[in-house]
């Protein structure tokens, strides 16, 4: 079977198209994977006469691209939260190697799309950029693409274009016009990440200070009861 069956980007094989491509890589390592696409106000202008939503449910009703995503293990659905709607694609994989192996994503912009381990460093690499190419209709011309990654642990080495440090989103950015793109993340399994460690462990240190604090006036004050106690016993003695 032709890449131009296997790959979800067949939705669209027009100039304009936007895709976010979303990675969630969960703690036990499993694997969720989301592709959100649509097409650029310019792609949707250039059908003024059809509403963008009758765009969309066109391209899904054309050809087998519905059958595409759904023999491929997808499930989507139709965003119409905005005025120019997306196919929000979405599947799930019990392991990094399984993703990397069974994405459609894989083989789109790279030759070699793979995982390794070493101890317990995992490596995710895409490498052999495969440039656009207009008269090769495997490859599509898309105007707009973001590859972002989320991982819940420690990243020792990547190479992303932007990084989200509150989500620890790695993202690269690929379009018709890149060149020489490689993608590449290592992050250490047995590290979770924490946003902001630092101030997690003052808030630590100092509730750790306010313990103690409490902990030392109190003994003040039951000595002091104590002491109170044994002036006021002398006292009675004193005075019988």
């Amino acid at each position: 079977m032709k890449k131009v069956i296997l790959l979800l980007f067949v939705l669209f094989i027009v100039t304009g198209c936007s895709v976010t491509n979303t990675v969630t890589i969960n703690k036990d390592l499993t694997v969720k994977e989301e592709l959100d696409m649509t097409g650029t106000s310019e792609y949707f202008n250039n059908y003024y006469k059809s509403r963008p939503i009758n765009i969309i449910n066109m391209m899904l009703d054309t050809g087998n691209r519905k059958e595409t995503l759904i023999n491929n293990g997808y499930s989507y659905v139709i965003k119409k939260e905005n005025y120019y709607p997306s196919v929000l694609a979405s599947k799930k994989y019990n392991t990094i190697e399984d993703y990397v192996s069974k994405t459609i994503f894989k083989e789109q912009y790279f030759n070699t799309f793979k995982t390794y381990t070493n101890n317990n460093l995992v490596t995710i690499e895409a490498r052999d950029f495969i440039p656009y190419d207009p008269d090769n209709p495997e490859i599509y011309d898309i105007t707009k693409f973001a590859y972002n990654l989320k991982v819940p642990f420690v990243v020792s080495e990547h190479n992303a274009d932007s990084y989200d440090k509150k989500t620890n989103t790695y993202t690269w950015y690929i379009g018709k016009d890149t060149e020489n793109k490689e993608i590449k993340i290592t992050f250490d399994k047995d590290k979770v990440y924490i946003y902001n460690l630092v101030m997690y462990i003052s808030m630590l240190i100092l509730t750790i200070l306010v313990v103690i604090l409490v902990v030392v006036i109190y003994k003040i004050v039951q000595k002091n009861k104590r002491n109170n106690q044994i002036i006021a016993i002398y006292y009675i003695n004193s005075t019988i």
